[in-house]
């Protein structure tokens, strides 16, 4: 007959055992996966950072002609993140879909994906778990767009320890006008803008992986796994 003691000891091992296999077979090395599109937040069972966001989006300009490209850059002088997840959106918030389309060439360090199902690679997320201090992704506006835009970017530092869609400062994007058959093209590079959000914005969208056909875990399986972590939180 088995001690209370050694079945409280078992049944922690079981439940540690169970926390190792979740957190192999849900977090996503190889970058978010299409179904966190939605919310830009990962399915790692735990809430995210309520705290102020250690990482910044940095723009490499403030203004830019609807035919150019703009360089932005995740970043922290002395911490490190292992993932990531940007999208950039309407700044007036009247389209809840991503916009505009990003380069396939992250150095290595990222890739880019459709969140929109259209062909177009409109997000940017990681594709492994190495730390990175900086990521610089080019963006490309849609065609002849004008107005303002912003990115919003989940940055994940470790399994339990991640920010959700934190704000870039805003970007205006001015429409490219013909001349002489000739349209403008913006040379004029402002100093570099820095993010100064605090706290998270609240929208929908996930964590994403170039593989289309990724779809959530069910949400009975999260809320149990959630409880557990929960309930192990306040037993330890």
């Amino acid at each position: 007959m088995y001690s209370v003691q050694c079945v409280a000891r078992r049944f922690f091992v079981l439940c540690l055992a169970i926390l190792i296999i979740a957190q192999i077979a849900f977090s996503k090395p190889d970058g978010a996966p299409i179904a966190a599109c939605e919310d830009m937040t990962p399915d790692h069972f735990v809430k995210p950072q309520s705290s102020v966001c250690p990482f910044t989006s940095k723009l490499a300009r403030e203004e830019m002609w609807s035919n150019g490209t703009v360089e932005v850059t995740l970043e922290h002088d002395r911490d490190e993140f292992k993932g990531f997840f940007m999208m950039a959106f309407d700044g007036t918030g009247s389209d809840s879909s991503p916009i505009g389309t990003f380069s396939s060439d992250l150095k290595g360090k990222g890739k880019a994906i459709d969140c929109r199902r259209d062909g177009t690679k409109n997000a940017v997320t990681h594709k492994d778990r190495s730390l990175k201090n900086s990521v610089v992704a080019t963006w490309t506006p849609p065609e002849d767009f004008d107005g303002t835009v912003v990115f919003k970017a989940t940055f994940v530092k470790s399994f339990d320890e991640f920010w959700v869609k934190q704000l870039s400062p805003t970007l205006i994007v001015k429409r490219a006008v013909v001349s002489d058959g000739v349209k403008e093209d913006s040379t004029t590079t402002k100093k570099p803008a820095v993010s100064t959000t605090k706290k998270p914005a609240v929208q929908k969208s996930d964590d994403v992986s170039d593989d289309s056909t990724s779809t959530r875990p069910s949400q009975r399986l999260q809320t149990l796994l959630r409880r557990l972590v929960s309930w192990l939180f306040t037993v330890l």
